[in-house]
């Protein structure tokens, strides 16, 4: 039996709480199956069910055997979605004919007064909200409708992911900030493109083209406020409307090039031609005295994005595991938070796991 995943421990709970995860999944074998229409393909059904179950995606980046995906979970929220909202979702997934069936039976029960009226009313709505504001839910349902459609083009049978989908809880600010960083730079970091924008399948290139739902998925992150109110219309509900693009563009791509720069002593002394940005960025950064960077937290330890289960302030993590435990976590557990070793030593984040 596969292990209970990791969910913030406020899931479920009687709160407005909304919750960060960083997630990924590879192709089996790891081979690079996914070319040009294959991310396209992908893109397209992640933004079709991010409509559809309510979350929202911050950013994202397709590689071509695996994918990164940041994104928030809104509680749940069954009792604020109207039915005329519920339509609005489910004409992103089903035919008019269907919706069109629901919308009436919709209307009927709804206007039920006898008692086994309002049940089937109820139970009608939660035939589809059961597959709204959940992790997992979304995760499986995106993958298992790339897969088909990825099989059926190339006439192929079997698994398509090599397992469960990893996930990382993420902690609001700046550990979002960070792992959003360290997702935008995986195609620069694989030698790709020397520029994040130029890659069209993440975040960052999707909001510089005009794309609306990536630009409020990086106002989001800068925004730093908390997704505390559970209403209709949760994705429009958040006051990011008041940050200026053009400023939060300005701001974010300077977060990029300052913390994606190449720069290592190691490498000077080795005099390697590393992949980066200029020599006069790096040597600027030395100005700073050796401060870590989010480049160098993404590059020397990527393992605490992947495997780190709950990434964040020392306070913030200690919360999760108290949070968890007798449920995910042992009871008698004492260690709380670890401290990231090595070259993250510093960057003011701990995680759940002390990973060597």
């Amino acid at each position: 039996m596969s292990k209970a995943r990791l969910l913030a421990p406020w899931v479920g709970d009687d709160t407005d709480r909304s919750a960060i995860y960083h997630v990924v999944s590879r192709i089996v074998g790891r081979d690079f199956l996914l070319d040009a229409r294959c991310k396209e393909q992908f893109v397209r059904y992640m933004r079709m069910y991010e409509a559809f179950c309510g979350v929202r995606v911050l950013t994202y980046c397709i590689m071509t055997n695996h994918f990164h995906i940041l994104v928030e979970i809104p509680p749940k929220c069954d009792r604020h979605l109207s039915d005329e909202v519920l339509i609005e979702r489910l004409e992103v997934l089903y035919s008019k004919e269907y919706v069109d069936q629901v919308r009436l039976h919709l209307e009927l029960l709804a206007k039920a007064t006898h008692p086994e009226g309002r049940a089937a009313h109820a139970e009608l709505r939660e035939r589809f909200t059961r597959r709204m504001w959940d992790l997992g839910l979304f995760m499986k349902t995106l993958k298992q409708r790339f897969s088909s459609w990825y099989n059926k083009k190339h006439g192929r049978l079997g698994t398509l992911w090599e397992a469960r989908y990893k996930s990382v809880l993420v902690e609001n600010g700046y550990a979002a900030r960070t792992m959003a960083a360290y997702i935008e730079l995986n195609p620069v970091r694989a030698g790709m493109v020397e520029d994040p924008k130029a890659y069209r399948w993440c975040g960052y290139a999707e909001a510089v083209a005009g794309g609306q739902l990536a630009r409020n998925g990086l106002m989001r992150i800068l925004s730093e406020l908390d997704s505390d109110t559970a209403v209709d219309g949760w994705s429009e509900a958040r006051d990011i409307t008041k940050y200026d693009w053009r400023n939060v563009a300005q701001r974010y791509r300077l977060i990029l090039f300052e913390d994606g720069a190449s720069y290592d002593e190691r490498a000077e002394i080795a005099q390697q031609q590393r992949r980066g940005f200029s020599e006069a960025q790096w040597k600027k950064e030395q100005e700073r005295e050796g401060k870590l960077s989010i480049a160098e937290i993404a590059r020397c330890q990527s393992r605490y994005f992947v495997e780190g289960a709950v990434l964040g302030s020392r306070e913030w993590v200690n919360e999760v595991i108290e949070g968890i435990k007798g449920d995910f976590l042992s009871e008698s557990r004492k260690a709380l938070s670890s401290k990231m070793r090595g070259a993250l030593d510093g960057c003011g984040l701990w995680s759940m796991r002390k990973l060597e």
